[in-house]
């Protein structure tokens, strides 16, 4: 099998109901070039079922499942499967338009120093969520980083350790540890992937359970910051959605 140009990482848990959106946004997408990891990290509800289904429909997806570990832990597990030279990222309760990884790699054909894309997303819901630098504080998704903002060359976010496993708020602490390293780092302006916010079980669609997480976040990453310098210099107006 070619090596993909981009590895699609998608941690999911009990989300059985909301997957087929997801996956079928991944088939649909012009560029062809890619595959589709995707982690059971614990389901009860089916999840395996389905994902096992996805696996016989397209040779270009492939599953494993494990006991619970967490969103950050499941994705780097991926990470180290992942076969693409570039890495995107999905969450299994959203969706991506089409073109989204199309107009990637044109941005990558046209800037091949560039180590990082960013951009933002569409937001289906409430766009205010709670601030992982000052909680309490609800903050519009613009002002934040998402996961689903981020492709990245897989040699560069494995560099930097991948995700911090600190329950909350891992794509802002690895954005800092990206930042810190000093790669060079390109904006696209297209709204191409879809945050889906509407539903019940999503982490910041309710307020207080996101709150308490992100104070127990923000001790576990005391625990993991290099220096105070590192964290002031890189992560300054950093948020999370």
């Amino acid at each position: 099998m070619p090596t993909p140009f981009f590895s699609i990482i998608v941690p999911t848990y009990n989300r059985a109901r909301l997957l087929d959106r997801a996956l079928e946004s991944v088939l649909a997408q012009h560029e062809s070039s890619w595959e589709l990891l995707v982690a059971d990290d614990g389901s009860t509800d089916g999840t395996w079922a389905a994902l096992c289904d996805w696996t016989r429909r397209d040779d270009r997806v492939r599953c494993w499942r494990h006991a619970n570990r967490g969103q950050a832990a499941t994705r780097n597990a991926l990470l180290e499967r992942a076969r693409g030279n570039w890495v995107a990222f999905l969450d299994s309760d959203d969706e991506l338009l089409p073109d989204h990884l199309a107009l990637r790699r044109k941005a990558i054909t046209e800037l091949p120093a560039t180590q990082l894309w960013l951009a933002p997303m569409r937001i289906v819901g409430n766009p205010l969520v709670p601030c992982c630098v000052h909680p309490g504080e609800m903050i519009h998704i613009d002002h934040c980083l998402g996961v689903g903002m981020l492709t990245i060359r897989r040699e560069a976010i494995l560099q930097a350790g991948g995700f911090p496993e600190i329950g909350y708020a891992e794509d802002s602490a690895l954005m800092r540890r990206l930042l810190a390293s000093g790669m060079r780092i390109g904006r696209l302006t297209q709204r191409s992937y879809v945050y889906h916010r509407s539903h019940v079980d999503s982490v910041t669609s309710n307020q207080v359970a996101a709150n308490d997480i992100i104070k127990a976040a923000h001790l576990a990453e005391s625990r993991l910051r290099p220096t105070g310098n590192l964290h002031r210099n890189a992560g300054a107006g950093i948020g999370m959605a």
